[in-house]
C-alpha cells in the first residue's frame, strides 16, 4: 500500500487523531534564533523545523547569493537555499526558500516546495524575527 494510501485509512478509521493532528500542524515548530548564525545548515534546520516539524531534514545547498525579490521585504542581504527534506513516510521532497536579514532580524519567503503537505504559514520566520 503506497503511503498517501495508509495515512488516508488511518485518518478514516481514526477522526480523533486526526483532528489532533490537524491542530498539531497548525502550530509551527520553535526557532532557535541563537542558532540561525552559526551555518547556512543550522538555518535550514531551523527554517525547516518551523514549516514542517515533523520532517527531517537531509541536507541544503546554496541556489543564489542573493534574491531579487528582498527589495519587497526591506531586507538588506538575502540567500535562495533548496531544503532537502523527507517527510514522515520517508519519501523526498525540496523546499526552495529566499532567507533574509535585516540588521540582526531574520525572515524567509518559501518560494516553492514539492511537499504533499503544505508548509506552515504560520511560521515565526513568515515576519521578521530577531
Amino acid at each position: 500500500m503506497d503511503p498517501v494510501s495508509m495515512i488516508l485509512a488511518f485518518a478514516l478509521k481514526n477522526p480523533n487523531a486526526t483532528a489532533s493532528a490537524v491542530a498539531d500542524y497548525r502550530t509551527p515548530g520553535q526557532v532557535e534564533v541563537a542558532r540561525i548564525n552559526e551555518s547556512m545548515a543550522d538555518f535550514a534546520i531551523q527554517a525547516l523545523s518551523c514549516y514542517h516539524k515533523t520532517a527531517r531534514f537531509r541536507g541544503v545547498q546554496l541556489l543564489a547569493a542573493s534574491w531579487p525579490e528582498q527589495y519587497k521585504f526591506g531586507a538588506d542581504n538575502s540567500i535562495v537555499m533548496r531544503i532537502e527534506l523527507s517527510g514522515v513516510s520517508g519519501s523526498a521532497y525540496q523546499m526552495v526558500v529566499a532567507a533574509m536579514n535585516r540588521g540582526n532580524s531574520y525572515r524567509t519567503f518559501v518560494i516553492g516546495e514539492n511537499t504533499l503537505v503544505p508548509y506552515n504559514k504560520n511560521c515565526q520566520l513568515e515576519k521578521w524575527t530577531s
